[in-house]
């Protein structure tokens, strides 16, 4: 079996699948299926690594013959019996589709051809859509009926980080938005029937139950599913009746905001870098991919010939990736091979591994401070606790956004493929940061005015004076 494999960690808005929560499957697809008579494609956020499943390898030890002769006698009834023509290969990546949604995992999905073409074009830094990293989040809250409450989950599209330059930058979109409605149509969030049924527990009036039966319903008709949402939100426009912007409703803290944002390609420059106060050396890494890895080796040596004493590297709002790149990049920065963890499973354990270097690392032997806020995601947040652990680095700014997923893309014969979650990322010495965020050394809370720039970013200035502090030192 030929084997490509390329460890990463890619998400952004323009690529991937979205599955619905347990509740929204319930209650709501197979009814939304029916009204508008067409398949439901979401799109979210995923961080693959790149792998060839067209010859999968058998198991003993995980095969289920039983289960797959089930599934094959199913398909084989679908496509034979079905009173309408069957379009099998549509069948067969509606099968994969669920079955990976069946997971509850929002980084394992299954893409159609065209979305794996997306998706390398994003690898490459080439952004359609609004040009926000999205993602899923997950609420637990309590909704109140009359003089009662009662559990409520909610699915939250949420902005993971902005991608510099794009449309969703421009229209002041910012990491941490919850996206609640497109226009007039509502982001299908939360069961509606919720409070029918909590109605029903009651043993409230008829009346009253119909009344909130009609509004659920009139809330549904003018609604959107996550996928119906990302999708719009990460495609560029077909023509031009659909080029207008798209006005959103988004929640931010308390506030309800309504922001107006284009859609359109856009391009992402690797990496950005200057010399600071003749003495300090900035360097920002927009992606981890392989163009951004040899732009930072030959932008640290620039540096270091100007005369660089330390460095900062802004991770903030870096949120597409690969492993291989990330690890090229901090061959150059840390002293030491190992730079972090994966836990794995295996059977029923769960067990460790070490993430190395591919080569002997060359440390830049500088202080580093390494700037972080929530929108610093998977193998950025992975970057940023390596450099603290191996090269004495300080962080600086606040928490990270927790996302520690490792993941493999595979790709299957057709040109469609699928992601899947293989493990999670940790510190060299097991620090564990999923759901949780890898914690600054300085919490700076304070958004820069101009991100970079001396007099507009507290984080920065915050940073440098550290970097002071250690040339004194030595």
């Amino acid at each position: 079996m030929k084997t490509k494999l390329i460890r990463g960690g890619l998400t952004v808005a323009a690529l991937g699948l979205m599955f619905a929560s347990g509740w929204l499957t319930r209650n709501l697809m197979a009814a939304l299926l029916l009204k508008r008579g067409s398949e439901v494609v979401v799109q979210r956020d995923f961080a693959p690594a790149l792998a060839d499943a067209r010859t999968p390898t058998s198991n003993a030890q995980v095969s289920e013959p039983s289960m797959v002769g089930l599934y094959n006698r199913v398909f084989s009834l679908v496509r034979d019996e079905y009173v309408e023509p069957i379009d099998t290969e549509k069948l067969a990546h509606g099968s994969l589709d669920a079955l990976l949604a069946s997971l509850n995992d929002p980084r394992s999905q299954f893409l159609r051809p065209d979305q794996h073409e997306q998706f390398t074009r994003a690898l490459n830094g080439e952004i359609q859509g609004i040009g926000a990293v999205l993602t899923i989040v997950n609420r637990k809250t309590t909704l109140r009926v009359g003089n009662e409450t009662t559990p409520l989950e909610q699915n939250l599209l949420q902005v993971a980080a902005v991608v510099p330059g794009s449309p969703a930058e421009k229209a002041g979109l910012k990491q941490g938005d919850v996206i609640d409605a497109i226009g007039e149509q509502w982001i299908i969030s939360e069961d509606p029937f919720a409070e029918i049924t909590q109605l029903q527990r009651m043993h409230s009036p008829r009346e009253q139950v119909r009344e909130a039966s009609e509004r659920a319903r009139q809330r549904l008709q003018n609604s959107l599913t996550l996928s119906e949402a990302i999708q719009r939100l990460s495609q560029n426009p077909k023509d031009e009746k659909d080029a207008k912007p798209l006005q959103l409703t988004v929640k931010r803290g308390g506030q309800t905001l309504k922001l107006e944002v284009a859609r359109a390609t856009t391009k992402v420059r690797p990496l950005e870098y200057r010399l600071l106060q003749n003495r300090w050396g900035y360097l920002r890494p927009n992606l981890l991919n392989a163009v951004a890895a040899r732009e930072f080796a030959n932008a640290l040596r620039t540096l270091k010939q100007s005369g660089a004493k330390g460095l900062i590297i802004d991770l903030r709002g870096v949120a597409i990736g690969q492993q291989e790149p990330m690890l090229q990049l901090l061959s150059l920065i840390a002293a030491k091979r190992q730079v972090a963890q994966v836990e794995y499973r295996e059977g029923k354990t769960y067990k460790k591994r070490p993430l190395n270097l591919p080569k002997a690392p060359q440390p830049v032997n500088l202080p580093i401070a390494v700037l972080v806020d929530r929108g610093t995601y998977n193998l950025a947040e992975v970057t940023a606790l390596a450099i603290r652990q191996t090269a004495k680095a300080r962080i600086f700014g606040m928490p990270t956004f927790g996302e520690a997923s490792q993941t493999n893309l595979y790709r299957l014969k057709d040109g469609s493929g699928f992601t899947l979650t293989v493990g999670r990322y940790m510190g060299v010495d097991g620090t564990k940061f999923h759901q949780q965020g890898v914690q600054p050394d300085e919490r700076i809370a304070i958004e820069p005015r101009m991100r970079g720039q001396l007099g507009g970013d507290p984080a920065l200035e915050r940073a440098l004076k550290w970097l002071s502090t250690q040339e004194k030192k030595s």
